[in-house]
């Protein structure tokens, strides 16, 4: 027997099957969520990415100038010029270009008689028992021939950088140094040129 209060019901529930049928089918909102699945390890890569190429940017900026600089030791330039320690780096400094501080940046000159030589190798950035970058004690008013020998020595000419950008990066840890900051080094070895011992 049909009843105004089952008609009622039956299309109370009809018309909520019909609501949830329609909520089903609505996509309006999942350009959104998918969105924001994949937001945060998209940024991270991109910030990944910037940070990488940064380093190497900055590492080929200190290559750059450390291969300008040398080739003054390597004719000889640098004895004839009389360069001293600070005026050496600052040229380092300046073929580094603008990304590089001066201030965080150590060099060494070491002269040996060849190749054979024993302690021919890079000198050493970081202090292993205080994790710090090592400080030339070079005055910087030494002639830099006193540390880059004379004609025909065999010279190896150390870079190295105190990159702080590395203490500030939030997704990883890219530092080497206790404060968080990163050591880069570059070194190059080369003989000199048997110019005329008679310029220094």
């Amino acid at each position: 027997m049909f009843t105004p209060g089952r008609a009622i019901d039956a299309f109370r529930s009809s018309s909520k099957f019909a609501r949830l049928r329609r909520f089903a089918r609505d996509e309006r909102g999942v350009t959104a969520v998918e969105f924001s699945q994949v937001a945060v390890p998209f940024f991270m890569f991109i910030f990944t990415l910037f940070t990488s190429c940064l380093y190497f940017f900055v590492v080929s900026s200190l290559e750059n100038g450390m291969d300008q600089t040398t080739r003054l030791i390597r004719t000889g330039e640098a004895v004839t010029d009389k360069l001293t320690v600070d005026q050496f780096k600052e040229k380092v400094c300046d073929g580094a270009g603008t990304m590089v501080d001066c201030n965080k940046m150590q060099v060494w000159a070491e002269h040996f008689g060849d190749w054979s030589a024993p302690g021919l190798k890079p000198h050493q950035c970081v202090d292993s028992t205080t994790n710090t970058m090592i400080i030339n004690s070079a005055k910087g008013s030494d002639p830099i021939a006193t540390y880059s020998g004379s004609a025909s020595d065999v010279v190896i000419v150390t870079v190295c950088y105190k990159w702080d950008f590395a203490s500030k990066l939030a997704f990883f840890k890219l530092g080497n140094m206790s404060d968080g900051s990163m050591i880069m080094q570059t070194s190059t070895a080369f003989r000199t040129e048997p110019y005329p011992v008679s310029g220094s």
